[in-house]
């Protein structure tokens, strides 16, 4: 009975002691607060060609404009023969000049059959001047200033050395005028928010990058400046606003936003500079860990070994990683199981590209749980130096590869009217944060876009 009893109680001592469940870590919230990411401000010169514009002005402006007017008892008509325009443009201005042939012919009607009689003409020149100034307006139509420059017409006598052209010139100004807000209506139409808006949608959608991860451009407000022309080539630059997330899991979908007004106002960014955060979800790196050390048998002292089941790593808002381990092991022929917990600090070497942990070490929930009786030989050094060196990953390849894939998706056609041609010169890692859901690397890149609109 006696011997019965003794069993008992040594099987119970020893399940007891096996089996190895501390309470999970509990750390302080600290001040971990995760700062707004910086603005970044994507500057980008695009390139409008206003040839249809100035077919415009050719088609719409006839090279031939008449008109007629009362003379006394008789009456006038009047005729202006342009040449084709010469175009010039000057800063974000317009300038058209053009000589013009103009023919008067004086007519009086006869009292007796009602026929009007030619009895008199003469020929002028005209000399037309017009400035049009271009701009872009917050609802991205292509809007216009024009208005006569110059509009002189040599003097013309008619009859009996009267002078017509007082009274003839303000009538083909009127008529030129009307030609031009017939014009200025047309170009009112050229409206590029419809170019503008797949843009941008496109900037609202998570892009794949290659089989890396996906990454959020989130745009928030576009702008325009330093207008110029060549040729016929509109130019300006366009800035986006934006706060780009690069991330390993697929994020949610958003609602592509519609397109902003355009601010026109902003005297313009630094060039391409994007801060981008890395999210380092906590699935795919454990999902490495696994691969890596799962099954993995440590030996603990002279007697003692380890077998590891499972492990993770994850945030609870304290600027230290956790780490839970299931395990089985014996020691002196007992056998244990159960889990414990590890802190460390995460750190990443920007040089290498490596991430790992620093001041690694037992939580202080575990310590007290392994100081219960027999299990004290589980708080050992090479368990945590082990630990210390597997928590070891090489995003270097993420890191190149999110610039070769940026390069790739800045050097594209968008459509039949847009190109894009860019490239990243360099990216770096700013700081480095473990979340709750991920740990936050936060990385700042430059380098050049520009934008051809046909």
């Amino acid at each position: 009975m006696k011997a019965l009893s003794f069993l008992v109680f040594t099987l119970f001592i020893l399940t007891s002691c096996s089996s190895i469940k501390p309470a999970a870590p509990d750390l302080p919230l600290s001040p971990l607060i995760e700062t707004a990411l910086p603005e970044s401000r994507i500057d980008i010169p695009i390139s409008i060609n206003l040839q249809n514009v100035l077919n415009d002005y050719s088609a719409k402006i006839p090279l031939q404009i008449s008109g007629e007017g009362k003379l006394g008892p008789g009456k006038y008509t009047w005729q202006a023969n342009r040449r084709p325009f010469e175009l010039n443009f000057l800063g974000d201005t317009l300038r058209i000049l053009d000589d013009a042939g103009f023919n008067i012919n004086g007519f009086l009607k006869n009292p007796f059959n009602g026929q009007w009689k030619n009895v008199g003409s003469c020929n002028a020149a005209l000399n037309i001047g017009l400035s049009t100034s271009f701009g872009i307006s917050a609802d991205y139509r292509l809007f216009k200033n024009t208005h006569l420059t110059r509009f002189d017409l040599n003097a013309c006598n008619l009859i009996a050395g009267i002078n017509i052209t007082p009274a003839i010139k303000p009538q083909a100004q009127e008529v030129l005028g009307k030609i031009l807000d017939t014009l200025g209506r047309r170009i009112d139409n050229y409206n590029y928010k419809q170019l503008l808006q797949p843009v941008w949608s496109s900037f609202n959608k998570p892009v794949k990058i290659g089989d890396i991860g996906y990454i959020n451009i989130n745009p928030s407000a576009i702008r325009v400046w330093q207008l110029t022309t060549s040729g016929d080539i509109l130019s300006l630059v366009a800035g986006i606003t934006a706060k780009p997330i690069f991330s390993l899991a697929e994020p949610a979908k958003n609602t592509s936003m519609p397109l902003p007004d355009l601010l026109t106002t902003d005297t313009g960014g630094n060039g391409f500079n994007l801060h981008i955060d890395i999210h380092l979800d906590y699935q795919p790196l454990n999902q490495l860990l696994k691969n890596a050390i799962a099954n993995k048998e440590i030996t603990v002292g002279a007697k003692g070994h380890l077998l590891i089941k499972s492990i993770g790593v994850y945030g609870t808002g304290n600027e230290h990683l956790l780490i839970k381990v299931n395990f089985t092991g014996h020691q002196d022929g007992i056998p244990y199981h159960g889990l414990f917990y590890f802190t460390c600090l995460p750190a990443y070497n920007p040089e290498t590209g490596d991430l790992y942990v620093e001041n690694i070490d037992f939580d202080a929930n575990t310590i007290t749980r392994l100081k219960e009786g027999p299990t004290v030989w589980l708080l050992d050094a090479a368990i945590k130096k082990y630990f210390h060196d597997q928590l070891h990953f090489n995003i270097s390849g993420q890191i190149n590869s999110l610039k070769t894939k940026l390069n790739q998706a800045l050097n594209q056609l968008v459509n039949n009217k847009l190109v894009l041609n860019g490239h990243i010169d360099t990216i770096k890692a700013d700081a480095l944060l473990p979340l709750k859901d991920y740990i936050l690397l936060r990385v700042s890149t430059v380098g050049k876009l520009s934008v051809n609109v046909n």
